[in-house]
């Protein structure tokens, strides 16, 4: 018999959390092998990867509502069955490119239903470690995936079975959480219509959170996809260049965040500054491998851009998991990742740029609207419980 808080536990989302990470970020390190293989053009091939906001961006607007009302494990279910059914549908990509497009759609739709329920399930299920232990979970995955699915295509030469070995794995954890996992129920909460967010943290959401969303992905998308567009040959950036900046980029993401737990209070705003400082740091580099061409300047600009990822993600969402009321956490997430994810598209508008001038100019168009962006988060401080966001604290 299983007691009920070893089925409540953290782990059952926690690793749902993990295997649609996994899904959404094992495309990224191909995508100079599609160019050089399959042939994709650099603009198609970020197109491939932007499509996942297409299914992303109605899950977190809608699907943090749903969750809230109806449970977290329904909607985490069904999030891992289109991560499923999205590795299945990629693998037809080797006959026409659209299975491409609609596997990257589907595997946004998992996502997003796992960022909105998975992560509010986790945050009810591990207490006051919550925040800290959805976004290691997201980011783990977001890290775990494109090594593997490199690994697989840099044995096999072949996508297809990186993404059926994905595919086996989330059917082999589908069936204990279905079976076996159970939530903390909110329901009553929802149903009771307690005290919605109020007023001041609404203000605190607009003028803190949503400021340093996009860069949180935006930010982690300059590292290992901008990156090695700036630094490539004349096929496309390798499949080794790939992997090692979006292995550098996801595997700091993850581990910057245990370093950086101290600084991480939801009545101040030094993690987030110190996180939209970081990603200027990694802008610098960034542009500086754009001069150069210079793989390992590059791959600093993937380090620190990796950092600043996994230190504003953690901010960002201790921010939001703080503010928002008990039955609004899923539906204020949802909005929280919907604009992260605003920061997916800059792949692709590099790509456009391309046509109008050197992408340098682009990724200082990006390095300004970051610093922009901090003076926003700065002002908006005053909106933080208590006084003066940027106070020190004694230990």
């Amino acid at each position: 018999m299983v007691s009920h808080r070893s089925r409540s536990a953290w782990w059952f989302p926690a690793v749902a959390l993990v295997l649609t990470g996994w899904c959404a970020n094992q495309y990224v390190p191909l995508m100079g092998w599609y160019q050089q293989e399959r042939g994709l053009s650099e603009l198609a091939s970020t197109l491939v990867l932007a499509s996942y906001v297409i299914g992303l961006l109605p899950a977190l607007l809608f699907g943090g509502n749903w969750a809230d009302r109806y449970g977290r494990k329904p909607f985490t279910l069904v999030a891992l069955g289109c991560s499923l059914t999205a590795s299945l549908v990629m693998m037809l990509g080797q006959f026409d490119p659209l299975g491409l497009y609609a596997g990257r759609v589907l595997t946004g739709l998992g996502m997003g239903l796992a960022m909105v329920a998975a992560t509010t399930w986790v945050k009810h299920s591990a207490g006051t470690k919550g925040a800290s232990r959805a976004g290691l979970s997201t980011s783990l995955g977001f890290a775990l995936g494109p090594v593997l699915s490199a690994a697989i295509v840099g044995m096999s030469g072949s996508p297809e079975a990186a993404y059926a070995a994905h595919a086996a794995s989330t059917l082999l954890w589908f069936i204990p959480l279905w079976l076996l996992a159970a939530e903390v129920d909110t329901r009553q909460v929802v149903i009771a219509v307690g005290p919605g967010t109020s007023a001041q943290n609404m203000r605190r959401f607009t003028w803190v959170v949503l400021p340093m969303a996009p860069w949180v992905f935006g930010l982690a998308t300059s590292g290992f996809a901008i990156v090695p567009a700036l630094v490539n040959n004349a096929q496309g950036p390798s499949l080794l260049v790939s992997t090692a900046t979006v292995a550098l980029t996801m595997g700091m993401g993850v581990l910057v965040q245990p370093l950086v737990e101290r600084f991480n209070r939801p009545d101040s705003v030094r993690m987030i500054v110190l996180g939209l400082v970081v990603g200027l740091v990694a802008y610098a580099f960034i542009v500086l491998a754009a001069l150069t061409g210079q793989v390992i300047v590059g791959l600093l600009g993937s380090f620190t851009a990796g950092c600043a990822n996994g230190i504003l993600l953690k901010g960002g969402l201790t921010q939001v998991l703080d503010l928002a009321a008990e039955a609004e956490a899923g539906k204020l997430t949802g909005r929280f990742y919907a604009m992260c994810y605003v920061g997916f598209l800059f792949p692709t508008l590099m790509a456009l740029f391309r046509n109008l001038g050197d992408p340098l100019y682009f990724v200082l168009l990006l390095a300004l609207a970051c610093g922009l962006c901090l003076v926003l988060v700065l002002a908006g401080r005053r909106f933080l419980p208590g006084r003066g966001g940027l106070q020190v604290v004694e230990h």
